[in-house]
């Protein structure tokens, strides 16, 4: 990221309120030529902890800066439309931590706590393909797990190693399928009910794909 100091479009508008695009320290008018420093580099960049100074009032800083005139990504645009399309309010760090808070403080797919590993919040759909900020939407992995891992290939909800693309769960329902062809679906989870417990509620497997299938 350009200048390495990321600002929400919250922070960026209550700059803009504040200094009216001008330099904070030589009221230099040119918005295009301005930088947002932090104050405090330990306090998190809130708008009170920003300070606003021209390339020429902030030659001897070395520290993160972002551009006072933001880029915005395509994901930060869709993010939004996304957002305003779902009803959803948009994922702050302070949303942030508290998801990860309420959902245990660790990895929903491998149980690694925060303390043992970095615990990242991961779009289930992701933006790009329409996913937004709601919480249904979000998933709390470790850093390993949300490298490593995607939705299973058969839509049930699950995750799979990226290498396999089926989860666990798909792969033994194909495999008791092809080992009782005669028999439904609904009467080979009667005769398995162990393996029926260890699904989540919501992530009942699924037929894989045709052409896996056929595979």
């Amino acid at each position: 990221m350009f200048g390495g100091l990321r600002l929400a479009p919250s922070v960026r508008l209550a700059l803009e309120r504040r200094c009216a695009g001008a330099c904070e320290a030589c009221r230099l008018d040119w918005r295009w030529a301005l930088f947002v420093f932090k104050i405090e580099a330990a306090r998190p960049a809130t708008a009170d902890n920003l300070i606003v100074l021209c390339g020429t009032c902030s030659a001897s800083r070395e520290d993160g800066f972002a551009p006072f005139v933001g880029r915005r990504t395509t994901r930060d645009r869709m993010r939004t439309a996304n957002n305003r399309r779902a009803g959803a309010q948009p994922l702050t760090d302070g949303r942030r931590r508290a998801l990860i808070k309420a959902r245990g403080s660790a990895c929903e797919v491998c149980g690694a706590a925060a303390a043992e590993r970095v615990l990242q919040v991961h779009h289930r759909l992701a933006v790009l393909q329409g996913g937004s900020d709601d919480e249904a939407n979000l998933q709390v992995l470790c850093f390993a797990c949300h490298h490593v891992l995607q939705p299973c290939n058969t839509g049930c909800g699950a995750w799979a190693s990226k290498k396999r693309g089926i989860c666990h769960n798909c792969q033994m329902r194909a495999q008791l399928e092809r080992l009782m062809p005669g028999a439904t679906w609904d009467e080979i989870k009667a005769r398995f009910p162990g393996f029926v417990q260890q699904w989540k509620p919501g992530y009942e497997p699924k037929p894989l794909p045709r052409a896996m299938g056929e595979a």
